[in-house]
């Protein structure tokens, strides 16, 4: 079906996929030309051709400095007056030319490494003083092509391929400064002492993170940027965890929040859900979670999956961008905020080699469960009444006789631990990268290979991943050429033993082995009474895990991103980006016929196979302009977007399957009853304009603003256009006269920002009137022998982007000496024309269509610090000093408020309302009512259980007590949502050694207990439940209980009896390390050698006791990592 939509480009992927082998080749001739290029300048530097017609000796030896590249040396008096000269040569050897000019003008010269000197005819020289040394980094590899130049001349050398350097002095070399720079380390300044060797280590230019602000398009300084953003570098993720990077992530700070999920715990194939501070959209029917922020990689927007395997060791740096000043330039993707990453770049030098590896250990954490062993639990169903005779019609006395079977079981000893059987006692997992890189400062490499076995807590779980990359990087003159070509296969298996949630109802008493040690197919059957007999069999999922079986994901990424900057003029570069990405997934779920999903089907045995081949492409071109005029400084960006992805998604469904072992879909007798192949496929484009200002006066008056304009296939034809904007300002006080003899302040900013951003995070088609032509209330018809349609979603032409209105304001300081430093934040986020589902008559074929209408709100403050408490301590008595290399501990506190408010509803939202209530469960339903949070708990306000009846009391809305619970009592009782939350740790060096410590804690939030509604109360007597099933019931008149009486298993529906106050804390990550620093490691070739134990999740200490990872069980890991350099 054609669609229209906003921008069309006939033939354009066709055309990508066609040149994509062109376009490679074109980059591979663009680096053999330019170093072919580069390498017959230089076999040809020592031949000159010159055309000179008496012209000074001084003039002659710029045009040969200049065609050689040689440095000269020579007494300008002495050169001054020998006259001119005439020279008329062509590609002549240059010591040929030197001998000719200069003896006519009674002039010598003598060579010196890469130095002319030159000096009166017959004149003895002092001899040259020769300086040599090497130049390395700070963990010892030596760094090639450093530029040593004496200051103030244009006297200099290069280091050679061992990081060696050899420079001649001049006679009154004493005051001789020698400078040393190297692309991505600091410049280094050295005072020559007359020494004949100097050796000197350069440290990495570290002011990316400290100094400067990157967010993805330009580089900012950060003391003049106003917008609110966090980095951290890959150093510092690798101290928190060795698993994926947004986890850790949400360790370091805590306002990129992981939502908990309570379901799927720890598994390793779950993608968690993260937030910036707050929910901005409504629940609702959504294709993608429309809360997720953007995630930008090297420039270009990357999945959450992507960032999920990025292996850690390729992480340079990560930022998140949070407020309008920061995240208006990504306009319509930035609605929740920003993540940054830029992976790892070539270090010049020697090849060096270097290796990352980990062990890792998992351990399922089951210290919520709380279930009865086989005696407690045969008590419980005495207590139920579960033997006892009874009046009800259809009860046969063979019930009660189960009471003795059972009985003799639990002594006999039969008292089976169901959770321990689906749970590895450890999972073992190991990771590894290698890393070779090296080059100069015109060409740089790096290649790198990596495997991650993640091995989850359920048996049978696992994600594997490999996979490698080649970046090239090659300056030559104003150009700068870059490439990046990784791949990576991914394979997630799924547990066969199923839900974990199974086993937790399963009777201990009853062995899931025969008396042969066969595995049983069916544990038990019973009987209960829910308006009339109802009988259940309890099927063993044992049972299909040992049955042949797949449950498993694999996909092969191709990645490959281009880049060219040229530096037009000082200050004017013109930088152009090409991402080209392909994805093809495989996803199989095979059961076998003996799988007792089967028992009661003709067609025994199911194999479901989808396949996916995504490819996307992403263009950006990028102006950026730096000026400095006195106390001005004026930054300009200018940014062309354009980007496309297409997903082509087919699915099979096979069943009948003859043998357990035949598990290819082939083999499938045929289809599902009424099902066919099935499938689809999406395009979503989107073009975007970018134009950015920064302005700063006297480094003190802070200006930046933003505007972007985005067009996107996604929304109405009629809206597909959206402007989005910011404007930020900030004072650096401590830059004022009057504070700078106040030494205690180091920096002192306050600023604020305002603007909007945009939310598309939605399905490529929810705007577009959509129509099917095989729905099966059609297959019969047609019409003059063509196929007719049915209209299957209402569109609708003016849907628009979800807008976010952000307002910031900030404080940044730092002070005693930068011992305390840290942020203070207060945010406003208005999320307007919030898309929601809106309920239409059933009449119409569906019962929804999208629209904006909702508003939401969330604000709140921030607060970072960290106080540098001990970097140097001078005992007198005992005449002990610890300097700063000795000793450094840092404590840190983050603390964290956001209030989520729902500004405005409306009648869709009433009918959504509505619709909830009549689904009336055991659970808490989402409603929405203004001035409330969307995460507000609606119950029934109880009383409690009544002392005389056993039966639970109500307040209904007028205030009155009822013994009925009804929907339209619901009432606002809390919010999930906390107080505060932050998180408080500790770092501790002291020479090699490393402690770090980072303790996650929330307060102030509800939370219904839903373990208490499902395991306590609501359990069916025939079925295991949690011990407190056993205490605190009613069981007479006159007893005062929390819970009712055992024999009553009626539904309890969401009743504030359940909702209680959550505080917690958790031990989310503690490190140990230790840095050798031994001579003798360098001797055997390594150059560095650091060994680490790291804990995640290690205690979590909570107010409620409840149920967590209920499908798939959280898990505490443990991790032994190294890293080598050779």
């Amino acid at each position: 079906m054609k669609k229209n939509r906003l921008i069309r480009f006939p033939g354009l992927l066709k055309r990508f996929r066609k040149n994509l082998m062109f376009i490679k080749c074109c980059i591979v001739f663009i680096f053999v030309f330019s170093l072919n290029l580069s390498a017959h300048v230089f076999s040809q530097s020592k031949l000159v051709t010159l055309d000179l017609k008496e012209v000074s000796v001084e003039k002659f030896v710029d045009a040969v400095k200049q065609q050689t590249g040689m440095k000269m040396m020579y007494n300008s008096g002495v050169v001054r007056e020998a006259g001119q000269v005439s020279v008329q040569v062509k590609d002549k050897e240059l010591s040929e030319v030197l001998d000719m000019v200069l003896k006519k003008v009674n002039l010598e010269y003598e060579l010196y490494n890469d130095i002319i000197l030159i000096r009166a005819k017959g004149e003895v020289p002092a001899g040259p003083k020769v300086l040599k040394g090497v130049v390395k980094d700070k963990s010892g590899a030596v760094l090639p092509g450093v530029t040593v130049v004496i200051k103030g001349t244009t006297l200099g050398v290069s280091t050679d391929i061992d990081g060696k350097y050899s420079i001649t002095i001049p006679e009154d070399g004493k005051e001789t400064v020698l400078m040393f720079t190297f692309v991505g380390m600091k410049p280094q300044e050295v005072r020559y002492a007359g020494q004949e060797t100097l050796n000197v280590i350069l440290t990495e230019e570290v002011a990316e993170m400290e100094e400067v602000v990157v967010n993805g398009y330009f580089t900012r300084k950060k003391e003049s940027f106003t917008g609110v953003s966090k980095t951290f570098s890959g150093d510092e993720l690798k101290t928190i965890s060795t698993g994926n990077i947004l986890n850790t992530l949400s360790v370091l700070d805590p306002s990129f929040t992981k939502v908990v999920n309570n379901e799927m715990g720890s598994d390793p194939n779950t993608i968690p859900d993260f937030e910036i501070r707050g929910s901005s959209s409504l629940k609702a029917e959504y294709e993608n979670n429309p809360n997720m922020p953007t995630f930008i990689m090297d420039g270009f927007e990357v999945t959450a999956q992507k960032v999920f395997d990025l292996d850690p060791n390729r992480v340079r740096y990560i930022t998140i961008l949070k407020d309008a000043s920061a995240t208006a330039i990504y306009g319509s993707r930035a609605a929740n905020g920003v993540v940054v990453i830029e992976t790892v770049l070539p270090k010049a030098g020697k090849l060096q080699l270097s290796y990352n590896g980990s062990a890792n250990f998992e351990i399922a954490d089951l210290s919520d469960y709380n279930l009865m062993n086989a005696e407690e639990k045969l008590e419980y169903e005495v207590r139920s009444g579960l033997y006892e005779k009874s009046s009800k019609p259809g009860w046969t006395d063979d019930k009660l006789d189960a009471y003795n079977r059972i009985l003799k079981l639990v002594k006999e000893g039969n008292d089976v631990d169901w959770l321990s059987i689906p749970v590895r006692e450890l999972g073992v997992g190991h990771k590894h990268t290698v890393m070779a890189e090296g080059g100069n400062e015109s060409f740089r490499y790096a290649f790198d290979l990596f495997y991650s076995n993640k091995v989850g807590v359920m048996k049978g779980s696992k994600r594997d991943n490999y996979g490698g990359g080649i970046r090239l990087q090659y300056n030559l003159k104003n150009l700068k050429f870059s490439n990046y070509a990784s791949f990576d296969h991914l394979k997630s298996v799924n547990s066969p033993y199923g839900s974990f949630s199974s086993y937790l109802y399963y009777n201990p008493y009853y062995n899931p082995y025969d008396e042969n040690g066969n595995v049983k197919k069916v544990l038990y059957s019973y009987e209960y009474y829910d308006r009339g007999i109802t009988s259940k069999t309890m099927y063993n999922e044992l049972y299909n895990a040992v049955l042949p079986s797949k449950n498993q994901q694999t996909s092969n990424n191709f990645l490959n991103n281009f880049s060219i900057e040229y530096d037009i003029i000082q200050g004017l570069k013109l930088k152009a980006n090409l991402s080209l990405s392909v994805d093809n997934g495989k996803t199989d779920v095979y059961k076998s016929y003996e799988n007792t999903e089967f028992l009661d089907k003709e067609k025994k045995g199911s194999y479901a196979q989808s396949t996916s081949n995504d490819f996307s492409y992403d263009i950006n071109v990028i102006l950026s302009y730096f000026k400095s005029l006195k106390k001005h400084f004026i930054n300009l960006g200018f940014v062309y977007n354009l980007q496309e992805k297409q997903y082509d998604n087919t699915s099979i469904y096979v069943v009948g399957f003859p043998n357990a072992n035949m598990d290819h879909v082939s083999i499938g007798s045929g289809y599902q009853e009424g099902a066919k192949p099935g499938g689809s496929f999406d395009v979503t484009r989107l073009v975007g304009f970018v134009g950015n200002l920064g302005y700063t006066y006297d480094n003190r008056f802070l200006l930046d603003a933003s505007v972007r304009s985005d067009g996107s296939s996604i929304y109405g034809s009629n809206n597909r256009w959206g402007t989005f904007w910011s404007v930020g300002v900030g004072y650096n006080i401590h830059n004022e006269k009057f504070m700078k003899d106040w030494g205690v302040i180091n920096l002192l900013k306050i600023r604020g920002s305002i603007g909007t951003t945009g939310g598309q995070n939605f399905s490529p088609y929810q705007a577009m009137a959509m129509y099917s032509y095989n729905d099966s209330r059609i297959n019969t018809i047609s019409y003059s022998g063509y196929l007719g349609a049915i209209m299957k979603a209402f569109g609708n032409k003016n849907l628009k982007w979800q807008k976010v209105e952000k307002q910031n304001v900030g404080l940044d300081f730092e002070i005693f000496h930068s011992r305390l430093t840290g942020s203070f934040n207060v945010y406003r986020d208005l999320s307007k024309d919030v898309l929601i589902d809106v309920s239409i008559a059933p009449s119409l074929g569906f019962s929804s269509y999208k629209e904006n209408l909702g508003e939401v709100e969330n604000s709140g403050v921030e607060l970072r610090s960290m106080f540098l408490s001990i970097s140097e301590i001078v005992w007198k008595k005992w005449d002990w000093i610890w300097k700063p290399e000795e000793l450094n501990w840092d404590i840190f506190f983050n603390l964290a408020h956001n209030k989520n408010k729902v500004k405005k509803i409306n009648k869709a939202l009433t009918a959504f309302n509505a619709d909830q209530d009549s689904k009336v469960e055991n659970k808490p339903m989402i409603r929405y009512k203004e001035g409330l949070s969307q995460n507000t708990i609606w119950v029934n306000e109880s009383l409690g259980i009544d002392p005389a009846t056993g039966d639970e009391i109500f307040l209904d809305m007028n205030g009155n007590k009822v013994n009925k619970w009804d929907s339209k009592n619901y009432k606002p009782w809390g919010s999930s949502d906390p107080k505060i939350y932050g998180t408080v740790g500790t770092m501790f060096m002291y020479k090699g050694w490393e402690l770090n410590a980072h303790l996650y804690y929330k307060y102030g939030g509800y939370i219904y207990n839903q373990t208490l509604v499902d395991k306590v109360e609501n359990v069916n007597p025939n079925e295991n439940g949690d011990r407190r099933i056993l205490y605190d019931r009613w069981n007479e008149p006159g007893d005062v209980a929390k819970f009712k009486k055992v024999s009553d298993v009626s539904v309890t529906n969401p009743t504030s009896r359940f909702v209680e106050k959550e505080n917690y804390i958790q031990l989310q990550a503690l490190s140990v390390s230790y840095d050798f620093r031994s001579a003798k490691l360098k001797e055997w070739g390594i150059q560095r050698l650091k060994i680490s134990a790291i804990g995640n999740d290690v205690f979590t200490s909570s107010t409620v006791r409840m149920e967590r990872g209920t499908s798939y069980p959280f898990a505490r890991t443990f991790s032994l990592a190294a890293q080598i350099t050779f």
